[in-house]
């Protein structure tokens, strides 16, 4: 049997309410927080404005001096500069192109991979939040 490895990346999303640890918070405060982050939750999901949101999408978590609304979205973590050089030089070198692999290319050639995966990953919209 074998296994998969998933790798994500998660985006925290909060709403800072300060809160007096006396007489707590504004309650037009978190009205204003709450709102805009409902807001920011349906725009990250694309979702209309008369959707339902699903019970879980947005937490309230107290704190001693404040009062943090948030959610999370998460996609698929985006693969780092170094991992597509060395997938593209690994192509190259499989294919006859380069006669070394990719650990034992000079310094200068392992940047020309890189700012080449640089370009590729901004092409492919992979590096974006």
């Amino acid at each position: 049997m074998s296994h998969t490895e998933r790798a994500f990346t998660v985006t925290r999303r909060e709403f800072v309410v300060p809160a007096d640890p006396a007489y707590g918070a504004n309650h037009a405060e978190i009205s204003k927080a709450w709102t805009s982050a409902t807001r920011s939750y349906r725009e990250a999901h694309q979702l209309p404005a008369d959707a339902p949101l699903p019970d879980n999408a947005i937490a309230f978590w107290p704190a001693a001096a404040e009062i943090v609304i948030s959610y999370e979205t998460e996609k698929p973590a985006s693969p780092s500069a170094d991992d597509v050089a060395v997938l593209l030089a690994t192509h190259d070198h499989r294919g006859g192109r380069i006669s070394l692999p990719y650990a034992h290319l000079a310094a200068a050639v392992q940047e020309e991979y890189r700012a080449t995966a640089r370009t590729v990953i901004d092409a492919l919209g992979l590096g974006r939040p």
